[in-house]
């Protein structure tokens, strides 16, 4: 089968995947242990809690929804000709929004001070997993043009573009998510230090 290196691959992705989500939650972890007030008396309110205007929050759902729908949709639209290579494409995708998501509510929970740089690190993370998942998605689609030329190879090689673009949208997304989060957080730091 085309695909056949996949297999070999998949224990290798999940440990890397792995391995960075405990890299992340030990990193995380330092920066609230060396973060965070020893002393209750020293403890602050603080007014840096990000609080959205109307445009911020539908700007934040979008991203977020769209970060979710179309990977899966995706993945069923193209699965009866890819099968495995879909879900070793966007999994990976879709298990760091899902990470991220509990690592943030985790966060907020705690009132831990390291809740900024928790959608930084995933959403740069994030467009590691999308180049890396192009690279994949480039080299199925050039193991299928070196094969015969078939209604089933076309319609093959038709999904893998579909998958190529999907991918690169999704990168659009990631980069609109992280900076509308990083210009949020640095006019929120802004009007605090005024």
């Amino acid at each position: 089968m085309w695909f056949s290196g996949l297999e070999k691959r998949f224990p290798h992705l999940v440990l890397y995947e792995a391995i960075f989500y405990s890299g992340v939650a030990v990193f995380l972890l330092l920066i609230d242990h060396l973060r965070r007030p020893t002393e209750p008396e020293l403890i602050v309110p603080s007014n840096r809690t990000l609080t959205p205007q109307l445009g911020q929050r539908i700007s934040s759902v979008a991203a977020l929804v769209l970060s979710l729908i179309i990977p899966m949709v995706t993945m069923g639209y193209v699965w009866p000709w890819t099968g495995p290579a879909a879900s070793a494409t966007l999994a990976p995708y879709l298990v760091g929004i899902v990470v991220q998501f509990a690592f943030e509510q985790y966060a907020r929970y705690k009132k831990s001070p390291s809740w900024p740089v928790i959608p930084v690190i995933f959403q740069v993370y994030r467009l590691h997993q999308l180049n890396r998942a192009a690279q994949l998605v480039t080299a199925l689609s050039f193991t299928v043009r070196g094969a015969e030329t078939t209604s089933h190879n076309l319609a093959i090689n038709s999904s893998l573009g579909t998958l190529l673009n999907v991918l690169q949208c999704l990168g659009v997304i990631c980069i609109w998510s992280l900076s509308s989060f990083l210009m949020r957080f640095f006019s929120s730091t802004t009007v605090t230090a005024q």
